[in-house]
């Protein structure tokens, strides 16, 4: 009787392009397992700049003929890309003692993003405008793959990131905790900028195509919407955190 033939290991999980690599290199550097360069690729600033901090946290660095990703052949990798060991999102709890004594923190709650390209962009935005973490479902969300990692341009070593059972629940709890829930809704009657964003807060944020699942905005204490032109009806997701965020960075900042 033949033996079940043994499961395929998954492949690694990979990063590409100077600054997803650079910038794990410089906050993370723990970890990447090995950094590949393309052979006949042309040196700059930013090949220098990654061979120094390899050498100086030990990282081997190789020299080959052809990137070691399955996805090489298909994006802008720059001549550069990392092994790297998966990325463990912390817990609710972690989160909400790593917020212990800031006076008002700033959330992104992410419901059922699931473009790889919008996640990282979402990601890049919320490390722009300083946000303190942000949550997504372990089931409805993109996986923190390497096209993630590229597409947040490397902030996503910068970020916090928190990973759920149930949103519904998580909201409920942040409520407890003190925070204010804004749901992102294109229908919602509230103008983004009628509204004063003041204490801790929560964006949340939904779906490219669906929005908000009911159960979800149930849990918000105010729904928002970002005023449009005639005939535009919504805006893609990561664009739609973006203008949000940075209208609380706008009110946050101090008066000159």
């Amino acid at each position: 009787m033949k033996k079940p033939a043994r499961p395929s290991a998954p492949a690694p999980l990979a990063i590409w392009g100077l600054h997803p690599v650079l910038e794990l290199l410089r906050h993370q550097p723990q970890q990447i397992t090995a950094i590949f360069l393309l052979k006949g690729s042309k040196e700059n600033q930013g090949f220098h700049q990654i061979l120094g901090l390899a050498n100086r946290h030990g990282i081997a660095v190789k020299q080959v003929e052809s990137l070691p990703i399955p996805e090489a052949d298909n994006v802008t990798h720059q001549g550069v890309a990392a092994a790297i060991r998966p990325f463990v999102p912390m817990d609710l709890n972690a989160l909400l003692e790593q917020l212990a004594g800031k006076s008002a923190p700033l959330l992104v709650v992410l419901d059922s993003i699931q473009d790889p390209h919008n996640l990282g962009a979402i990601i890049r935005s919320a490390a722009a405008a300083g946000a303190d973490g942000i949550i997504m479902p372990k089931d409805r969300s993109a996986p923190l793959s390497g096209t993630v990692l590229k597409a947040s341009a490397g902030t996503m070593a910068l970020t916090s990131l928190c990973q759920v059972t149930n949103l519904a629940h998580t909201l409920k709890e942040l409520k407890k905790e003190g925070f204010w829930i804004y749901g992102a809704a294109g229908e919602a009657g509230q103008s983004l900028y009628e509204t004063s964003f003041t204490g801790p807060l929560c964006i949340v944020i939904g779906s490219e195509g669906k929005g908000l699942r009911p159960l979800v905005a149930e849990q918000c204490d105010h729904l928002i919407a970002i005023p449009l032109a005639t005939g535009v009806e919504s805006l893609n997701a990561s664009v739609a955190a973006g203008v949000i965020l940075f209208e609380i960075v706008r009110q946050r900042r101090p008066a000159a």
